[in-house]
């Protein structure tokens, strides 16, 4: 992006070369029964680290009609209902009816790159893609197709052989906005945690809910370009990602994939870590945490 839209509005070099967000490459191991990988935003390197953190809840009988009893997910809105956007309201030199614009297209992002069936069990990322800045997907097309752990940090996909049961995911969180440091830019916040039910293969080897249950926290931020750019830039660019995934497969996950735990889990990992409190896993109000469990 020009620095400058009025005297320069022919190319979004700028823009590309400040704005490819990164993510910490992962470094995971055998999966325990249900575990914590935590996404952090780096500049250049990757921190990974890990701890014990391991949730086992009294064994209870699964309803796989509702899939998330039992878990702090319950009663969450389902699927695109949870994705709520705030009253929009003028934002510095923003209208009302523009923070609403790239209210609803930073939704819709979010709902496609989380909850569509077609990106999440078909790996469809065009339906994301297309829906960013026509040079943001310039720049985002090749993480999807080279670097499937950063790509993760963006969109959901389910580990291949795996598929979730007919119940939408649970979702819980918020977005809001705030101008950003450039003419004719604003920033979208988007907070929200994603909790998805997959259908075992193997039912009765279930020991507890969260055998099936997997959650993805993330913290995205979305650029949104309006006026003087070059009109491939105009539009939605995400700039910035950080979260977590408790309660996975961590082999799936170190490809860049969703699996739930119950498809890697081993055979001591139920005694490990009995009695931690997993709600704050499901709060997406809590800090970030700074470790991962895939030990």
């Amino acid at each position: 992006m020009p620095e400058d839209p009025q005297h320069d509005t022919g190319s979004a070099r700028s823009f590309l070369k400040r704005y490819r967000a990164k993510v910490a490459t992962l470094s995971v191991g055998v999966a325990v029964v249900a575990g914590i990988v935590t996404f952090n935003e780096v500049r250049g390197t990757a921190e990974p680290r890990t701890v014990d953190v391991t949730a086992a809840a009294p064994p209870i009988q699964v309803d796989f009609e509702r899939p998330f009893t039992g878990t702090p997910a319950a009663d969450w809105p389902d699927g695109e209902a949870g994705v709520v956007a705030p009253p929009a309201q003028a934002i510095g030199p923003f209208t009302a009816q523009q923070v609403g614009d790239a209210y609803a297209k930073v939704r819709q992002a979010v709902i496609t790159s989380r909850l569509d069936r077609g990106v999440l069990e078909q790996h469809d990322v065009e339906r994301y893609l297309t829906l960013l800045a026509k040079d943001s997907q310039k720049n985002m097309r090749p993480v999807f197709g080279n670097e499937p752990n950063e790509a993760h940090a963006y969109a959901t996909r389910l580990a291949v052989g795996h598929r979730l049961l007919p119940a939408e995911p649970k979702v819980r969180g918020r977005m809001w906005a705030e101008q950003g440091t450039r003419p004719g830019e604003l920033v979208v916040h988007t907070n929200f945690v994603f909790a998805y039910a997959f259908q075992p293969a193997e039912p009765d080897k279930l020991r507890d809910v969260m055998d099936l249950v997997a959650v993805d926290r993330w913290d995205v931020d979305y650029s949104v370009l309006t006026g003087k750019y070059a009109a491939s830039s105009l539009g939605i660019w995400p700039v910035r990602s950080q979260g977590f995934t408790y309660s996975m497969g961590c082999e799936a996950l170190r490809a860049g994939y969703l699996a739930p735990a119950y498809s890697e889990r081993r055979a001591d990992a139920a005694a490990k870590g009995q009695g931690k409190d997993r709600t704050a896993y499901f709060d997406p109000g809590t800090d970030l945490p700074s470790h991962s469990t895939c030990d």
